[in-house]
């Protein structure tokens, strides 16, 4: 196993991810196992595991809590809200809870 996986594995202190550790550790000292093969691959598990589930989505709640009105009108402003909050994928629930 590279030590730049070993390095991650034993990086990790807290959190659910700890679970990914332990069990990685139980097969490498246990069963004798290597759970990954390539660096590439931990991260792989851990994007897949606990990274943002929707990247797209997140970045226009992040334009939306930013959203101002500023010199539009509010009909101008309402259009520009209704554009981003539906490129969330959340449907009516990124408008109420942001109005």
């Amino acid at each position: 196993m590279s030590s730049k996986i070993m390095f991650v594995l034993l990086y990790i202190q807290v959190g659910k991810v700890q679970l990914l550790k332990n069990e990685a550790i139980n097969l490498i000292i246990a069963a004798g196992q290597e759970p990954f093969t390539y660096f590439k691959d931990v991260i792989t598990q851990l994007e897949a595991q606990f990274g943002d589930p929707s990247p797209k989505a997140t970045r226009h709640l992040g334009k939306l809590k930013t959203l101002q009105q500023g010199s539009s009108s509010v009909d101008e402003y309402i259009l520009q809200f209704k554009a981003e909050a539906s490129q969330t994928d959340l449907g009516d629930t990124a408008w109420s809870r942001n109005i």
